[in-house]
């Protein structure tokens, strides 16, 4: 039950935000908002382009990974509340209906999820074991994320450095990572401190980095926009305790890497890869916030980060969700508080900026790859139940293949593996229904 409550929460919350124009969601919508609070947009083309820039990230990225994963990505909630808010007109009986409908959005996307086990669990063939294994190469690819970052900002020289540097990291904390005090043994995870150190690494080439770049004083011209934004600091506050408290029961995750890590039980690492991430998209989520006036519904990610660090402590039911909630708020009040401070920051060290555009590439690039050669293993290991295996990867290829080339593409670059893989489950069980399977 205490699942559902918070489902529909966040779900009415962000839903409201999106309604009363505070903030949405999805970043490349967040611009033209100032159109409509400009009065050059009315209410129903704003509706009609948040739907369109929306829904099939909803559908094609979001409920894919989900189910997948077996863990809700946030995009599930948060996307579709930017397309509720909108649908609704921005006054006291739309806030309402926003709220309803985004808490009836939630309920069900958490009814779906707990159900879709039970319901796949029927199938002659049931794919989801395999189904898992789309992220399997994730969480050890994503720790050379760094790597790459310094190659984009420094050169490839730089960026081989760090590269090993990270591998002889993971080697070292693989071999003698596992340490005895008394009866207390603490086992270090090898990719999760590879990361950390190839982090560190990518920090201190940053800092050295020296750039001609011009801050454009984003700050100051756009200052009303920032007062807008921090007089609505309570109902951020509120969100970030909602996110976090989801995070830390493993109820929502931001990404497709820290969350198979929270339902291992590696809170610790999980939220270290929250944490870099939410580094990574200060730029972009600070800079359109200060520009439109209009924040995201989760903020950077710290609040969710904070989340995972509180579950990492271990502590007994109820008091984790409460300081969960509590740390999540306080987090994303922070935010709010600060963002003129770390917006003057991005201004005065365009590197740091820069930073923030190369890490976001550099995650997408990697987790590009490694859900799509874990759509080929799981693809393979779904088909091969019904002795046709190879068929798997081939699917795959073809599919990314036509993705790619296409003028329009269907699908996201990160979606390709995961859809495919269900996509291909369902195919298993018409296999085995009509008797067509190489293998009984």
């Amino acid at each position: 039950m205490f699942n559902y409550i918070i489902a529909a929460l966040i779900g009415a919350m962000s839903a409201v935000l999106a309604n009363r124009n505070i903030a949405v969601y999805n970043d490349g919508f967040r611009p033209v908002y100032t159109e409509y609070l400009n009065g050059n947009m009315d209410r129903k083309t704003l509706a009609t382009t948040s739907f369109a820039v929306s829904i099939g990230l909803v559908i094609g990225f979001a409920f894919t990974n989900s189910i997948a994963m077996g863990i809700v990505i946030i995009h599930t909630y948060l996307l579709m509340g930017d397309i509720i808010g909108t649908w609704f007109p921005d006054n006291k009986k739309g806030l309402i209906l926003s709220a309803i409908v985004g808490a009836l959005w939630g309920i069900a996307v958490v009814t779906f999820m707990s159900s879709i086990q039970a319901f796949f669990a029927m199938f002659p063939v049931n794919f989801l074991p395999q189904l898992a294994g789309v992220a399997d190469y994730v969480v050890a690819t994503f720790a050379v994320f760094p790597a790459l970052v310094v190659a984009y900002q420094n050169g490839v020289k730089k960026g081989i450095i760090t590269a090993i540097v990270t591998l002889v990291g993971y080697m070292l904390v693989a071999r003698f990572g596992v340490f005895q005090i008394g009866d207390f043994t603490l086992a270090l995870n090898a990719p999760g401190m590879a990361m950390l150190i190839g982090t560190i690494v990518m920090i201190v080439f940053a800092v050295k980095t020296k750039t001609d770049a011009q801050g454009a004083d984003l700050t100051n011209i756009f200052s009303a926009n920032i007062d807008v934004i921090k007089k609505n600091w309570f109902y951020f506050a509120i969100m970030g305790g909602l996110l976090a408290c989801a995070a830390s029961q493993c109820y929502l995750t931001t990404d497709v890497i820290s969350g198979p890590l929270a339902l291992k039980g590696s809170f610790a690492e999980a939220a270290l890869v929250a944490m870099v991430r939410a580094i990574g998209y200060i730029p972009l989520v600070y800079t359109t916030a200060i520009v439109t006036g209009v924040f995201s519904p989760a903020g950077s990610y710290f609040s969710i980060a904070g989340g995972l660090f509180v579950a990492a402590m271990g502590l007994s039911m109820p008091m984790e969700p409460i300081v969960a909630f509590l740390v999540g708020a306080l987090i994303m009040g922070l935010e709010i508080v600060l963002l003129g401070t770390i917006g003057s920051l991005l201004d005065k060290f365009p590197a740091l900026r820069e930073l923030g555009d190369h890490i976001r590439d550099a995650m997408s690039k990697i987790l590009e790859l490694a859900l799509l050669v874990g759509g080929f293993t799981s693809s393979f290991a779904i088909m091969n139940e019904v002795g046709l295996g190879s068929l798997g990867p081939m699917a795959v290829m073809i599919i990314w293949m036509l993705n790619k080339s296409a003028k329009k593409p269907m699908l996201i670059p990160l979606a390709v593996g995961p859809v495919v893989a269900i996509l291909l489950g369902i195919v298993a069980n018409l296999i085995k229904i009509l008797g067509l399977a190489v293998i009984v």
